[in-house]
């Protein structure tokens, strides 16, 4: 049930048991202050529900809440930024959210904040499945059609088509231990000069960058499973793109797979 306070001689509420707890936490409401809820036939003292609570205990000896993680730590772990607390952990967060003039109070504001980057990021593992996908079908063909120098030269291709796949799901799942081989990869396309070079150099800059580490970050996890519902919408004319690029690809293994037995 909800809750219902007096703050400064003005009601406040209805409130959730959860927001209740943090306002508790925060010193917002103390043994004195004055609450409600149904089922209970007047307003009263926090400190006198329950048949008359003992005075509530100091926020320093029964911890606080970390408004990004939600989790609870000892007061001294933690730092008060505007009206909440932000652990250890969470400060990075947190701090750029500041440096970016936005409040800190919600992970919602987090993920809307992360969003468009996050997008970008898990854009870039769906372009290294397509990469992996051209090197494996170039890969296939030289297998199939080629001697020996052709052979080894397509099983090279496809051990990069493999490990290409493989930095896609770190990518797409933001894992943090992709961000290295990204980065090595991406070094290694900066000499495809002139697109290669533009291209990687932008995915260099999606992973080393503040918003890149955080998105990879532990707390940022939490952050998503608290916000399933804010979503990035994809313009209809990439799924086109993507879709034409998929089509290329389904063609030109086929056209290999015809080639090679010929």
């Amino acid at each position: 049930m909800n809750w219902y306070y007096v703050s400064g001689n003005e009601q406040k509420g209805p409130v959730e048991p959860s927001d209740f707890e943090r306002l508790i936490q925060s010193g917002d409401i103390n043994a004195s202050t004055l609450v409600w809820r149904e089922g209970m036939p007047d307003w009263k003292a926090y400190g006198e529900i329950n048949g008359g609570a003992p005075p509530l205990p100091s926020i320093a000896s029964r911890g606080v809440i970390c408004s990004v993680c939600q989790q609870s730590f000892p007061l001294e772990q933690t730092i008060r930024l505007d009206n909440s607390f932000v652990c250890a952990a969470c400060k990075p967060i947190a701090l750029q959210r500041m440096r970016e003039g936005v409040s800190n109070n919600a992970a919602e504001q987090i993920r809307k904040d992360h969003i468009k980057h996050e997008a970008s990021v898990k854009s870039v593992g769906f372009l290294y499945f397509l990469a992996a996908a051209f090197l494996l079908l170039a890969g296939t063909g030289g297998v199939l059609t080629g001697d020996g120098p052709s052979i080894a030269v397509g099983l090279v291709l496809a051990c990069f088509g493999i490990l290409q796949i493989w930095v896609g799901i770190g990518l797409r799942q933001l894992k943090s231990w992709a961000r290295i081989p990204t980065a090595v990869l991406s070094g290694i396309g900066l000499l495809g000069f002139p697109l290669g070079t533009i291209i990687n150099g932008y995915i260099l800059y999606l992973v080393l960058c503040q918003k890149g580490r955080t998105v990879f970050s532990d707390e940022y996890k939490r952050v998503i499973e608290q916000t399933p519902h804010i979503k990035y919408k994809t313009s209809i004319i990439v799924w086109i793109f993507l879709g034409l690029l998929l089509v290329l690809i389904g063609l030109g293994f086929f056209a290999v797979l015809f080639g090679a037995r010929r």
